[in-house]
């Protein structure tokens, strides 16, 4: 019982220290966005966003782990395997940061690249005067990896974090967002999803030894 107990208070302030570390990245990225762009983003984002067309094919498949839909979709499916804690991290973490995004981009008001870059390949459609920060996509696909992760073994874990990747160069690549956007996204997602493992009793370190016994 004491062994358990020093295991889940130890689990506690790593989930802990992570959340102060996504809080604080998202709060720098914050800051950064009132300045413009920072130096290095022009050149990683028209790097990426200059790549080859034929590669939209292969990237939109995967990017579609960050839309609101596959909140839901990912939810129903977990409560079907009888992963209720999960279902319920999943759809808790996912809306809530996915509102909490939209609502951040209206205090923020930071562009999208194209009012910040020129020029910009766009190769979605964009509404008149739609916001850039932080990135929606990062934010939900952090909270989903984040919350997703423990549940999953082997090398099974390492899926959502490169999804997360894939979502972010993905949304550089259509035009969508620049660096610091989807830093800042997926600070927050991460915190979010860092809070829905605390709540729900989830512990990466638990998860881990459960995964290795088996």
């Amino acid at each position: 019982m004491i062994r358990h107990s020093g295991r889940a208070s130890t689990a506690r302030r790593q989930h802990l220290a992570g959340l102060l570390v996504g809080l604080a990245i998202f709060g720098g990225c914050a800051a950064l966005v009132r300045q413009g762009l920072v130096p290095g983003e022009r050149a990683v984002f028209v790097a990426i966003n200059s790549l080859p067309d034929s590669l939209y094919v292969v990237i939109w498949p995967f990017m579609q782990y960050g839309v609101f839909l596959t909140i839901p979709v990912l939810s129903v499916i977990a409560a079907v395997l009888r992963r209720f804690r999960l279902a319920v991290a999943m759809a808790a973490s996912g809306v809530g940061v996915y509102l909490l995004a939209r609502v951040i981009k209206e205090v923020a008001r930071r562009g999208r690249p194209d009012a910040l870059i020129d020029p910009v390949q766009d190769r979605e459609t964009f509404a008149a005067g739609s916001l850039g920060f932080p990135s929606g996509h990062a934010a939900v696909a952090a909270a989903l990896t984040v919350v997703v992760t423990p549940h999953l073994r082997g090398r099974w874990r390492l899926l959502p974090a490169a999804l997360l990747v894939i979502v972010c160069i993905g949304r550089m690549y259509v035009g969508a967002h620049t660096p610091l956007d989807l830093i800042g996204g997926a600070a927050l997602g991460a915190s979010a999803g860092l809070v829905a493992n605390l709540l729900s009793g989830v512990s990466w370190m638990d998860a881990h030894r459960r995964r290795t016994r088996a």
